[in-house]
Order: C-alpha cells, then structure tokens, then sequence
C-alpha cells in the first residue's frame, strides 16, 4: 500500500500538485538562491526564478558558477535542471530533498516495503 504525500516546492514552499511532474535542480540554483529548501520545484517557479544567462556581457561565467551537469550545455537556467517526472520518481532520486520537503513517510514506508531493491531501500535507510 503506497504511502501519501505532498511535495513542497524549494522556492516558493507550496504544495505542487500530484498531477504535475516536479523537477529537480542543481547546484548552480542552489548558489543563487541559498535559502533553498530541498532542490525540488515546481514548474512555475522554474519560470518566475531561472536567469537568462550562465556568462557576464564581458565573457565568462559569472564569479561562482557552478557548471552544468557534465554531457549539456551551460547556457542558461534549463541547463541547470537535473531530473524531471512524478513526484514518487523524483523522492525516490532525491532522497535528503524528499525528507526536507514532505516525503518522509513515503521514503520510510519505501525502505520498509518488501518488493523494494535492497540497494535503495539501503539508501533510503542511510538517507533516513
């Protein structure tokens, strides 16, 4: 029986809808907004908080830039996204985000459930 659970968005601390994909983000996002709870967000704040550009006018990143995941270009704030998908997917890939952000009896029950591989459910357990 799976467990219930609302995500709360890293940026704007709301509920994201269950029938909305969340999307995870790196530690570029992180360096520029510091108060960050957790690295999952929502799709509207991707748009009302992501910038335009990695590099000054002058040439360059911008002093303390955190690189793109390795293999993708490092343009802009979409470069900077490290997963997209259900909110039980992404918990699940991003376990210290999911407990920061309301996941925890999810993941706990997750750990626990027969059926789980035990190299996540070893994970979780490290995580929790």
């Amino acid at each position: 029986m799976s467990v219930a659970f609302r995500i709360r968005c890293c940026l704007c601390a709301k509920n994201i809808p269950l029938a909305t994909d969340i999307i995870a983000l790196d530690g570029e996002w992180q360096r520029r907004y510091p108060d960050m709870h957790g690295t999952l967000a929502c799709e509207r704040c991707i748009g009302v908080y992501g910038w335009n550009s990695c590099t000054q006018p002058e040439g360059g990143f911008v002093d303390g830039h955190i690189a793109a995941p390795e293999g993708r270009i490092d343009i802009d704030a979409w470069c900077h996204h490290l997963n997209r998908g259900t909110h039980r997917a992404l918990v699940t890939l991003h376990p210290r985000s999911g407990m920061l952000q309301g996941a925890e009896p999810y993941l706990r029950s997750l750990a626990a459930r027969r059926g789980t591989k035990p190299e996540i459910a070893a994970m979780l357990r490290t995580v929790i």
